[in-house]
């Protein structure tokens, strides 16, 4: 969700705790840290594309920071799509005890979108984003752009149903002013659902819905209860509403880069999940779903649970937000990697490939005084 203007926000309190190492990191020397196969440092790499803060920790304790200049380690950040990853940890817990089902129909857990163009799938297409919709994840769609009642909608459509309607753009009286509107207004695409990897935003936002409605309980308190408190985040975090007040867990979060490496390690050390649970999601999603799909060129990646699965070697969870933000998880070496950044291009492959890099360099450096 790109930038201004501001939408209102739910706060999520800071958990109470000890305090740990991540409290007090070590300077991390980015200057220092060569990244194989990049011929750049992590500095280069970080300053390159609006790196504003940096963690890397470990379970055995060891934590390293780097932050631009001007950077407040209390204040939180946007995460964008990380919340997507925090949503599927929600999302795997509510499966694991028996609160929600993969194979059951969107449209049995929610009456109200039988007969719309996700209804027909299942709760595990929404899960690893199969279902088939006639939309375009195009961030640099304009919003309000086109007619209310055409079937194809894209990113800017779903920007109008965030409350963001650009000042001086003409958006259709009738068109979706909510995100649950929007996802019932989601025409099915050309092909079945559960055959191809489609990347969407909405349909993370539906994740939230079923996940509600399956569970009982609202998306921040779950969030609250299941991932920040056993997580010990030691600073208060928000999340973005919608006009109806309903949190944006499609990528609405605001939190610290400290925070977020503390759930990477709760996750990393079983606290957040099973350990068979987190082995479900590094196996990764339908690799011929992922080849049919736009993203076919990440070799080795599929999708599972709202995370990007780099597949073998080791078992690792990387969630991605636009503008460069990265939450890594190596469950193998029990190591986190958080970055957020300021990016300008929402999209960027080459920024991508040197941030993916550059983590399983530090992951590879924490336990070497780096």
């Amino acid at each position: 969700m790109p930038g201004p203007p501001r939408a209102p926000e739910i706060r999520i309190p800071r958990a109470p705790g000890a305090d740990d190492a991540l409290c007090r990191p070590s300077d991390l020397d980015v200057d220092g840290l060569t990244v194989p196969g990049t011929g750049a440092t992590a500095g280069d790499v970080l300053r390159r594309w609006g790196g504003r803060s940096l963690v890397v920790a470990s379970l055995d304790g060891a934590a390293r920071e780097w932050r631009a200049p001007g950077i407040d380690p209390a204040r939180p950040q946007r995460c964008f799509s990380l919340t997507k990853s925090l949503t599927g940890v929600l999302a795997a817990r509510a499966v694991d005890e028996g609160l929600l089902d993969r194979t059951r129909q969107v449209s049995a857990v929610i009456p109200a979108l039988d007969g719309t163009g996700v209804g027909s799938a299942t709760v595990g297409d929404v899960a690893d984003m199969t279902v088939s919709i006639a939309y375009d994840e195009d961030y640099e769609a304009t919003a309000g752009a086109g007619e209310a009642e055409r079937s194809f909608r894209d990113f800017g459509d779903y920007v109008v149903a965030l409350g963001f309607a650009p000042p001086g753009v003409a958006v259709d009286p009738t068109a979706p002013r909510s995100v649950r509107a929007f996802v019932g207004a989601l025409a099915q695409g050309e092909g079945p659902h559960g055959h191809v990897f489609q990347y969407a935003t909405p349909i993370a936002e539906l994740l939230v819905w079923i996940l509600e409605t399956s569970v009982g309980r609202g998306w921040i308190d779950l969030l609250r209860d299941w991932v920040w408190e056993p997580s010990g985040a030691r600073d208060a975090a928000a999340v973005q509403i919608d006009p109806e007040g309903v949190p944006t867990g499609g990528g609405g979060l605001a939190a610290t880069t400290r925070d977020l490496a503390r759930v990477g390690l709760a996750l990393a050390a079983g606290r957040l999940l099973p350990g068979p649970v987190l082995d479900r999601i590094a196996i990764g999603g339908d690799p011929d779903a992922f080849r049919r799909s736009r993203y076919a060129k990440l070799e080795g990646y599929t999708y599972r649970d709202q995370w990007w699965i780099p597949g073998p070697p080791g078992r690792i969870l990387s969630g991605w937000g636009i503008h460069g933000q990265v939450l890594w998880v190596d469950l193998d070496h029990g190591a986190v990697v958080v970055i957020h950044s300021g990016g300008g291009d929402a999209s960027d492959l080459a920024r991508d490939a040197k941030q993916e890099a550059l983590c399983r360099t530090l992951v590879a450096a924490v336990g070497r005084g780096r």
